[in-house]
């Protein structure tokens, strides 16, 4: 239960970028722009950049704290999640098997 509890700190308190990283971006050639903008009480960031001479936008969705819960790519008119931060959050709380630990784990992450 504990390597479960800390993986669910992690995910939750640890963030992999901020908004502010994106900009750094735009000191490599390959990317075209970076754009924010609110989104619910948080912010979307689109980010335009070029791979192998095909045109990719990457977009962010920050919380109101500027974690990022959502990053999705389009590319030739597909979308796909690159990461989400609630399904992997759901994939480690289905480890849990019952609610007794699950509650368990509320309880020492809200510590």
């Amino acid at each position: 239960m504990i390597e479960i509890t800390n993986e669910l700190h992690e995910l939750i308190y640890k963030n992999s970028v901020w908004p502010q990283d994106l900009l750094e971006n735009l000191r490599d050639p390959d990317y075209l722009s970076v754009n924010f903008d609110s989104y619910m009480q948080g912010t979307k960031a689109e980010v335009v950049f070029l791979d192998e001479g095909k045109k990719i936008i990457s977009n962010y969705y920050f919380n109101s704290k500027g974690f990022v819960q959502k990053i999705e790519m389009i590319e030739n008119e597909s979308t796909f999640t690159v990461y989400s931060r609630i399904d992997e959050i759901v994939k480690i709380l289905i480890k849990t098997d019952n609610i007794q630990c699950l509650q368990e784990i509320t309880n020492l992450l809200a510590a």
